[in-house]
């Protein structure tokens, strides 16, 4: 099955801390990757969209995976996200980072111009050509626009290189049929949300990248680590209070039962719609801020700063959470 691949486990998107004046904040990054190093995370995803990927430089991209690099040291495989509108900086991408000590390129295609199947076929082939490394496919069609076909899916992840996908259209029989597809390739598919993360190891898929963990690594870890144990209860137990925690991803606005309620629902859609606000990095900075981490809630314009009524609800959250305070 697809869970075969080389990546497998719970990967958090590691958010990027920004000082006030929202420059790189590299030693608060440098805590977070080794925070999330003890908490047991099986390998990291560096410059997601949780980790504010399009707003950076190429110049700061290189310093942030530079970085996480120096201080991973080679413990557990680390992904890199790359996020750009054309080939061409692509490939500027993968000259200035190629040289660094990481394990593979995270890929995702906005189009802001519709694009053919073959033509994004044709784009992915030559992104595998230029770099020595290995690539991953970002499946967020929500967000880039990219609406596949099963058979146009199955042969996009036969392209020779690309070795894993992350499954983020919260379409669960579209999970399914994806790791179907990749069965027998030696390929990793990921669920882009942990509130599918058992769905995705039920059905042979490789786990998890997402921001819950980067708020909550050692919870996912043990969710995960406990269905590959054989011990179903104990991880349906945790799913629960992730469950719990889905205002994070989405609203504070909404009771969770509710959110729970329409997630499943919209899970279970051929092309799910979004719920909630698309914009929450600074929503799990602030988280770990008031957890004790030092990082500030900062994010890079033209992202919307962290409200005071979001403090507040976040700060009710982790009073009340049995996964977010794991002391």
């Amino acid at each position: 099955m697809a869970g075969e691949g080389r990546y497998h486990g719970v990967y958090p998107v590691v958010p990027t801390p920004l000082n006030p004046d929202e420059s790189l904040d590299l030693n608060g990054l440098k805590h977070l990757v080794e925070y999330y190093i003890s908490e047991g995370c099986h390998g990291l995803l560096v410059l997601g969209s949780g980790g504010e990927s399009p707003y950076f430089s190429i110049d700061e991209k290189f310093s942030i995976v530079k970085a996480v690099t120096q201080k991973v040291k080679n413990r557990i495989p680390v992904i890199v996200g790359c996020t750009f509108l054309s080939l061409a900086e692509i490939v500027a991408f993968f000259k200035r980072v190629d040289r660094i000590l990481f394990d593979a390129y995270l890929v995702a295609l906005p189009a802001y111009y519709p694009l053919r199947f073959n033509d994004v076929f044709s784009f992915y082939s030559r992104i595998t050509r230029s770099t020595r490394k290995q690539v991953m496919y970002y499946h967020f069609p929500q967000i880039t626009g990219l609406f596949f076909k099963p058979d146009e899916m199955k042969k996009l992840y036969t392209i020779s290189g690309i070795i894993g996908a992350k499954e983020s259209s919260v379409c669960r029989a579209e999970m399914k049929r994806n790791i179907r597809n990749a069965s027998g390739h030696n390929f990793s598919l990921f669920s882009g949300t942990s509130q599918l993360l058992l769905a995705n190891l039920k059905s042979g898929g490789s786990g998890v990248m997402c921001s819950i963990p980067s708020v909550a690594p050692g919870a996912v870890v043990e969710c995960y680590t406990s269905w590959m144990a054989g011990d179903y209860r104990n991880a349906r137990r945790i799913e629960d209070a992730i469950y719990r925690h889905i205002g994070l991803m989405n609203s504070f606005k909404i009771p969770a039962a509710a959110q729970k309620i329409a997630f499943k629902a919209v899970t279970r859609l051929p092309f799910p719609t979004m719920i909630g606000r698309s914009s929450r990095q600074a929503v799990f900075k602030e988280t770990l801020r008031q957890l004790g981490h030092p990082v500030r809630p900062t994010v890079r314009s033209p992202l919307p700063q962290i409200t005071e009524t979001d403090r507040k609800h976040i700060s009710a959250m982790i009073e009340g959470s049995d996964i977010l305070r794991r002391i």
